[in-house]
């Protein structure tokens, strides 16, 4: 389920940004998305859920494929603006993953993350890496995204980078090639 995040993360973040120039080093091919993958690229790599599939109902996100918006967020935000975190809140306080309102307590987020690698062996390296990048951190992104949206983002995004099992199929072995040739030209959070 998370896999669905992804994706859905990465658009609401670009989205909520003022594009900017790529650093004079970024080769043209990592500049804009491979050819020839997937219209589903969070299917490539199948990051086990975080939550249970009633915590996302209950918070109010939906499928992408069950939204009327077509690909995007588990749930509602405005066309252009930011991810409501609302929902990301609520699914947080659920697991007792908050300190305050809307800030990640970082030692029960640790001990969550540490115990979801116990219970899924294969993702424990990438998730060690996930905690070093995203946890207790200062995320990069733009002010009106939450505390708790950035996290996610960060994990996602980390773990997805990370997986230890790609689907075989050509345009994931593709987008696989185009994320290890371009990762490189990209700041870690």
């Amino acid at each position: 389920m998370i896999g669905l995040v992804i994706v859905a993360a990465v658009f609401q973040v670009i989205l909520c940004q003022v594009p900017h120039p790529f650093p004079p080093n970024v080769p043209e091919q990592c500049r804009r998305p491979p050819q020839g993958v997937s219209e589903r690229p969070h299917e490539c790599c199948k990051i086990p859920s975080f939550f249970p599939e009633e915590d996302f109902q209950e918070c109010g996100f939906k499928k992408l494929e069950d939204g009327p918006e077509g690909p995007g967020p588990r749930g509602p935000r405005g066309p252009h603006g930011p991810p409501d975190c609302t929902k990301q809140i609520c699914i947080m306080k659920k697991h007792n993953l908050l300190k305050e309102e809307s800030s990640v307590d970082p030692d029960a987020a640790k001990e969550f993350l540490q115990k979801w690698a116990e219970a899924n062996p294969e993702w424990k390296e990438p998730m060690e890496k996930a905690i070093e990048n995203c946890v207790g951190k200062q995320l990069p992104g733009p002010p009106q995204i939450c505390e708790p949206n950035k996290m996610v983002f960060c994990l996602s995004s980390t773990l997805f980078g990370a997986c230890p099992k790609w689907e075989e199929s050509e345009g994931c072995q593709t987008l696989k090639a185009h994320i290890e040739e371009c990762s490189q030209f990209f700041p870690k959070p």
